[in-house]
């Protein structure tokens, strides 16, 4: 019996189980902005790679196939903010674009074929208007 004791490694005294100590209860934080960072880079990096194999073909068909999709691609990639106002003119008024229009023929007059026909306005015929 007195080898055994001496073969088996002695035994520790029990200690007392630590106990954590009490925490107020703490919301759990947020995931890190780096791994939602990480995984945005992949995705997007998995999309280049796909679109850099496939996507001119694949665009070409779904605009003739689906050209509603098509549509929702193209605004999906405009900024939010993106002034779809095509025409700027419709905020001046009738002499602020006569003004535009005369200075743009001061510029372009020695281009023009007949400078003889501009009314006393100071407007060629062509854009004279009403």
């Amino acid at each position: 019996m007195a080898d055994e004791a001496i073969a088996r490694p002695a035994r520790r005294k029990a200690r007392p189980a630590r106990r954590k100590p009490a925490r107020a209860a703490v919301a759990p934080k947020p995931r890190a902005k780096q791994t939602k960072k990480t995984l945005g880079d992949d995705f997007l990096a998995a999309v280049r790679a796909d679109f850099r194999a496939h996507g001119a073909g694949v665009i070409a068909e779904v605009r003739a196939d689906k050209p509603d999709q098509y549509l929702k691609i193209v605004l999906s990639v405009l900024p939010r903010d993106f002034d779809v106002a095509i025409n700027h003119l419709d905020a001046l008024s009738d002499e602020e674009i006569r003004s535009r229009i005369r200075g743009l023929e001061t510029v372009l007059r020695p281009f023009l074929e007949d400078p003889a026909d501009i009314s006393e306005d100071g407007i060629s015929g062509a854009s004279g208007g009403a």
